[in-house]
């Protein structure tokens, strides 16, 4: 797993070096509800999730017509987890708890495809994330008793500062001359170890889960956007549908004389009728 994690980070790190694609820079933030499991079916059932919530900046580049790209974060994330003893362990109260909440610095990279018109697109995307451990708060908890509860060996473990995982993204994206809004679901799973547990015993590892949607917002940074250009194409086309076509004109020749001899005849020249009797008058 961690050789395939270097592979997509040095896969996108060469395909954002690209010149010929479209860059865009910006800020999103999301919210998520985050959740642990583990090895043990059992102990699952007392894992429940707590809202969290993440902001930061953001990356996109696109490639191939604006089909194909990936995204780039730095995130401030901040999650956690609520452990109950019940229905796994029928002896304790329905009330009780243990509650643990940490803060983290969340690199994802998805590699995405965009489909659809120049100004709305759907985005679908998937990669990897790094995340950093930051600190950790103090538990709440209605326990006073943790034996035999199974709580002890989550409250007791070893919480590592670093863990990888995958990441996916789902959701829709408004190109406007104000620059791009992506509006998507994202969902993300562990894959290395959130916290070490000594005890073999019910459970010896613990990793992350998380579900919610956000909001980015990118502005176009380097040469044009290509949603402007289109629209650009779009409104010369419907000019020249609008201008009238003079190429009749110019295979007709004698309408324009007689139109320039229209224009030089004086409206106040006297007529050969106003003449003829004026020279009857004379006489």
């Amino acid at each position: 797993m961690i050789n395939f994690f270097k592979a997509l980070i040095l896969f996108f790190l060469l395909f954002s070096g690209s010149i010929f694609g479209q860059n865009l820079i910006g800020f999103n933030a999301f919210y998520m509800q985050t959740k642990i499991a583990g090895d043990s079916s059992g102990m699952n059932k007392m894992m429940f999730a707590e809202p969290g919530y993440g902001f930061g900046i953001a990356y996109k580049h696109m490639e191939l017509r604006n089909i194909i790209g990936f995204q780039g974060e730095i995130n401030i994330q901040n999650t956690g987890f609520m452990v109950k003893p019940q229905p796994y362990f029928e002896d304790e109260p329905d009330t009780a708890f243990y509650k643990l909440r940490s803060k983290h610095i969340n690199i994802p990279l998805f590699m995405h495809l965009d489909f659809g018109q120049h100004s709305v697109k759907a985005v679908f995307a998937i990669g990897t994330y790094a995340d950093f451990l930051l600190e950790k708060s103090k538990p709440e908890t209605n326990m006073t008793v943790f034996d035999s509860t199974g709580v002890e060996r989550i409250a007791n473990g070893k919480f590592n500062t670093f863990t990888y995982g995958l990441t996916s993204l789902a959701g829709i994206a408004f190109c406007t001359k104000y620059g791009v809004f992506q509006f998507t679901m994202r969902a993300s799973i562990g894959m290395s170890k959130m916290i070490k547990i000594n005890e073999v015993a019910l459970l010896s590892f613990i990793t992350d889960r998380s579900l919610g949607f956000g909001v980015s917002y990118f502005k176009p940074f380097g040469k044009e956007p290509y949603y402007t250009k289109k629209e650009k194409i779009k409104k010369e086309e419907k000019l020249e549908e609008t201008t009238p076509d003079i190429s009749e004109k110019e295979d007709n020749p004698k309408a324009d004389n007689v139109e320039l001899e229209e224009e030089k005849t004086d409206k106040n020249a006297p007529t050969e009728e106003d003449l003829d009797w004026e020279q009857r008058f004379d006489n």
